[in-house]
């Protein structure tokens, strides 16, 4: 039976995928991996939203990067009106559910959008239930 190494290589656990890894697959992978590499998830922020209200998250791109999907943790009633990177609306016609970007769906939309570092990203919502709900809307990225 394997056994999982928990002893730090070079200040690091190692990966069991990378260490059963031979030849020309491995002279592929990168030996050093920068911090952006690992930044997966772009937090818009993190919000109550009041009942027949309507809300914009916003936040400025870090570096360059790609926008994968959108992950909104939805609720009946919760629509999204505005995807807006950079003046671009992404969202066209009505209003979506946000159903559409709730994690367990495995059909969301995925924009593959390149976004350059001091871009502004915007998504607004609009809770049409009669409580409070709590979001932290964030795109996947690459």
């Amino acid at each position: 039976m394997a056994t999982m190494q928990t002893t730090p290589t070079n200040g690091y656990r190692r990966n069991r995928f990378y260490s059963n890894l031979k030849g020309q697959c491995l002279l592929k992978l990168p030996k050093d991996v920068s911090a952006d590499e690992l930044n997966v998830i772009f937090g818009l922020g993190y919000q109550s939203v009041a009942a027949a209200a309507t809300f914009t998250f916003a936040q400025t791109a870090p570096r360059d990067l790609i926008i994968r999907d959108l992950v909104i943790d939805g609720v009946g009633g919760l629509v999204v009106t505005s995807i807006n990177v950079s003046g671009d609306e992404l969202v066209l016609g009505g209003p979506a559910t946000s159903q559409s970007f709730s994690p367990g769906n495995q059909n969301r939309p995925s924009f593959d959008l390149p976004v350059a570092g001091g871009t502004q990203i915007k998504v607004t919502v609009t809770n049409n239930t009669a409580a409070a709900i709590l979001l932290a809307p964030a795109f996947n990225i690459d």
